[in-house]
Parts: structure tokens; sequence; C-alpha cells
């Protein structure tokens, strides 16, 4: 079965801007994995990772 949820960034780093989200789908109930959100990111909205510390995300289920 497939979860879908919506991350939306909590606290702004470099590219990466409050508000900003993306759709995550997983196979597992859990939330999504770092590499699944980065993963969506920049495949949804062209933004890569950089290196160094990472922004806040709210996640939620979406129903």
């Amino acid at each position: 079965m497939a979860y879908a949820w919506k991350v939306t960034v909590k606290s702004p780093w470099k590219k990466y801007v409050k508000g900003l989200s993306v759709q995550v789908v997983t196979t597992s109930c859990g939330k999504p994995t770092s590499k699944e959100i980065f993963d969506a990111f920049k495949n949804q909205l062209g933004i890569e990772k950089e290196s160094g510390a990472n922004p806040s995300f709210d996640i939620e289920k979406i129903k």
C-alpha cells in the first residue's frame, strides 16, 4: 500500500525557503526518509541537496 506525505520546509536553508513543499509517496507507513524527501525536491522542483546542515521539515500524512 502506498502512503502520501506533504513535506514543507519549516526553517529556511540555502535554496530551501520557508513554506516550500513537495509530496512524497512511500510504501511504508512511517514518515519518509531524508533521502526520499531530498529526491522529491530534486525531481519535483529541481533543487539539489547541498552538503552541510539540513533544513527542518514539517511532515504530514495526506488522507
